[in-house]
């Protein structure tokens, strides 16, 4: 009995023994192939950290939405071939071929996107050929990036016409005239009936930034006159009185008077009118009288110098219109690939009609400001979306120098107060933004792009003021809402109105002021924060890193 248990001893023993050496040699193996796959994964990581930088590096170059222009691939190149970027067993560099290719590959194939493979990387195998028939393999690595907008810089849905797309402009529910032949506008308040005056005045304008300033009424029926109207052509509530105690008679036909400094204050076309026991001189006989720089209107009728284009939404048929003010306009826009591009199916032309199309270059528009939207679409919201508007103020640039709202009211509530000039840089003048000269360029800062006052409008090149039409977009121009006096720097940023840029009437809102400037006073690179929109072709760029 004793004898066969050490027999089976022995015959365990060498069975162990033979195991043993079997694990042995496959530990050994996977050991060896532990090292092996070691040195890969730190081939990897070196690989991806140049890659992503590299694709960065390229992507800060495209000036095209399509197809890599020369600087492209050599910002590429660059970087991946400096010596201190080398990683071991790396192929030489040929970004050339195609994406399987051991030297690398670069391709820029739309959406202004950059895509980059990194020359590969070999890693010899070592002890690791004990379970592998191969002497050694490849790592790769990819990435791609993407030049993107900041998400304030969203589109908002007016159109500007070139010649009126720079500047202190108003985007209104009707305008004043385009010319001083043109017909006087609804002027408010007025009397049913009306006392005979004819005159002239004098001076008849104002530099911006003027505090101080008489003119002289000159004509014929001015002795009875007991008072001097101002109103501006935006309606109320800018109208203004001088009354007989402030006006200086120097014979029957002639008057002076101080303008008010209300009036001063705000750039726009105003109409003087005379008033004698409590009735008002023949609207259309009013006088002209301009603070600032004559506005620019686009058209001869009453319809507005700005207006609204109709772009659908994927995520709702109902209230596109206010959505699109809140959210900004759904589908990508896009320049007209010809600068005399025509629309309604022609060739180069991409339309929105029934559904949002990214891409979209040509526009169904109509003249003039809708004011049930945009009260909604600014202010009161809808559904649950607040109002674009209906925010505090951003980075400390309200009037007060902080995140508060405004003072005064619209429609029950007070709104973001941000002033354009809390985001200059140094001491550009707003009209510096204006004309894009050396002082303004780049002379705003990043943190504009978080204020909901900042927008991007469309600029077409014909005056579409003759009713719902298709135009081909030409421009897009940046705009922030405010009536700031284009002379306001960030140390003097002057008189700003209750509503900083809001006009309104019992309806709501009126007429929206806005200040457009040339995008060269952006940063030209503004850091990414995960909420971008697409890229137009124009302005601020946002590098991100997609894959």
């Amino acid at each position: 009995m004793s004898a066969r248990r050490a027999g089976a001893a022995r015959d365990d023993r060498g069975a162990v023994a033979i195991l043993f050496a079997v694990l042995a040699v496959v530990l050994l193996g996977v050991g060896a192939l532990a090292v092996d796959l070691g040195q890969a994964y730190a081939k990897k990581s070196l690989l991806q950290t140049d890659v992503d930088i590299a694709v960065m590096a390229a992507v800060a170059e495209l000036d095209q939405e399509a197809g890599c222009n020369a600087e492209v691939v050599s910002a590429a190149e660059d970087y991946l071939t400096r010596a201190g970027n080398a990683v071991p067993g790396q192929y030489p560099i040929d970004l050339g071929g195609g994406p399987g290719d051991q030297d690398g590959f670069i391709r820029c194939p739309g959406d202004w996107k950059v895509e980059l493979w990194a020359p590969r990387s070999e890693v010899p195998l070592g002890l690791g050929r004990v379970l592998s028939d191969d002497d050694s393999f490849d790592v790769a690595a990819r990435a791609a990036a993407q030049v993107r907008s900041p998400a304030a810089g969203a589109v908002l849905p007016y159109f500007g016409v070139q010649g009126c797309d720079y500047g202190a402009q108003t985007i209104r529910d009707d305008s004043g005239p385009s010319a001083t032949t043109a017909p006087v506008p609804a002027l408010d308040p007025d009397s049913g009936s009306h006392t005979k005056a004819e005159f002239t005045t004098t001076p008849t304008s104002a530099p911006e930034g003027t505090s101080s300033m008489a003119v002289t009424l000159s004509g014929k029926f001015l002795d009875k006159a007991d008072g001097v109207g101002f109103t501006g052509a935006g309606g109320p509530p800018y109208h203004h009185v001088v009354t007989a105690l402030d006006i200086t008679k120097g014979n029957p036909d002639t008057m002076t008077l101080q303008v008010p400094s209300a009036v001063l204050d705000v750039p726009d076309v105003w109409y003087v009118r005379v008033l004698e026991a409590g009735k008002w001189s023949e609207p259309h006989e009013a006088q002209r009288f301009t603070v600032g720089e004559e506005k620019l209107y686009c058209d001869t009728s009453l319809e507005g110098n700005f207006g609204t284009i109709d772009v659908p939404r994927a995520d709702s048929t109902s209230h596109v219109l206010e959505r699109n003010i809140i959210l900004g306009v759904e589908p990508a826009l896009a320049l007209h690939p010809s600068p005399a591009g025509e629309c309604s199916g022609k060739p180069g032309s991409v339309e929105s009609k029934s559904a949002p199309v990214d891409g979209t270059n040509c526009l169904a528009s109509e003249p003039g400001l809708k004011i049930s939207a945009t009260n909604a679409g600014l202010v009161s919201g809808k559904g649950s979306l607040p109002g674009r508007l209906d925010a505090a103020s951003t980075n400390g640039c309200s009037r007060s120098g902080d995140d508060s709202r405004t003072a005064a009211t619209v429609l029950g509530r007070h709104i973001n107060d941000d002033l354009l000039s809390c985001y200059v840089v140094g001491g550009a003048h707003l009209s510096d933004l204006v004309a894009g000269n050396a002082v303004g360029a780049g002379a705003l800062s990043a943190d504009i792009f978080a204020s909901p006052r900042f927008f991007w409008i469309p600029i077409v090149d014909t005056d579409p003021s003759t009713g719902k039409k298709s135009w081909p977009i030409v421009a897009f121009r940046p705009g922030f809402i405010t009536d700031q006096a284009l002379s306001a720097t960030r140390a003097a940023p002057g008189s700003i109105s209750a509503l900083n840029g809001l006009v309104t009437e019992p309806s709501g809102i009126r007429e929206v002021r806005v200040v457009l400037f040339s995008q060269d006073a952006l940063p030209p690179t503004a850091p990414a924060v995960g909420d971008e929109v697409d890229y137009t072709g124009s302005g601020t760029k946002v590098l991100v890193l997609v894959e």
